[in-house]
């Protein structure tokens, strides 16, 4: 579990420089299909139509890893957020864990409005959070009704925590939108390939009429 932590955690504090490159392939890719139609430049668009193509094939060969590695996600992501409950209870009682680790599941309870992998019960089932805050208590991030979430722990028989996991609810929430994200890849790819298909045209068209060189 660990191991996978570390590999998810290493994947998530990529992804702005993943970004960052994303960003530069877009920029490089527009200036050779803009520059390469204003030059009337075949060499460049081919280039142009043959980056698009191939970025074409990463989207569609993400699409397909994605759905099929879907239940490795799921369960990298059920074992990171029991790493980090094992460490924000070891962190309370003293015994380990980093403060981190409390950072990060009570930013996660508080904006998915959701306790624990399954429940309250990943607090109140421990015997070494038990020992330490009391039967009933859970972090303040897991409370429903306690608006301005001041404190540390709060009682669930007075304050009732929420039902749903975070595991569990980020589950369904990736499943609600699954359609959505699916809809917006597929308009993008369809663009992309519209975007081929008028860089084959017009390289066709240059290559009968002549074009100009760099």
């Amino acid at each position: 579990a660990a191991a996978r932590m570390s590999r998810m955690s290493s994947s998530f504090t990529s992804i702005p420089a993943m970004l960052m490159i994303l960003g530069v392939l877009v920029f490089i890719l527009g200036f050779l299909g803009c520059f390469g139609s204003f030059r009337e430049n075949r060499v460049l668009l081919i280039l142009y139509t043959i980056l698009l193509i191939l970025i074409v094939m990463g989207e569609i060969v993400a699409i397909i890893i994605s759905m099929i590695y879907k239940g490795k996600i799921e369960d990298s992501v059920e074992d990171g957020l029991e790493e980090k409950i094992d460490g924000y209870i070891a962190y309370v009682a003293g015994t380990g864990g980093d403060e981190d680790d409390k950072d990060v599941m009570d930013s996660i309870q508080d904006a998915l409005s959701c306790c624990g992998i399954h429940g309250a019960k990943s607090y109140t089932n421990s015997s070494v959070w038990v020992d330490k805050v009391g039967e009933g208590m859970v972090p303040t991030s897991c409370c429903q009704d306690v608006e301005e979430k001041e404190g540390t722990f709060c009682d669930t028989n007075t304050n009732p925590a929420y039902s749903e996991g975070c595991y569990d609810k980020t589950v369904s929430t990736l499943k609600d939108n699954a359609g959505l994200v699916i809809g917006i890849t597929i308009g993008f790819i369809l663009i992309q390939i519209v975007g081929v298909c008028l860089g084959c045209i017009l390289c066709q068209r240059i290559a009968r009429d002549g074009y100009k060189e760099v």
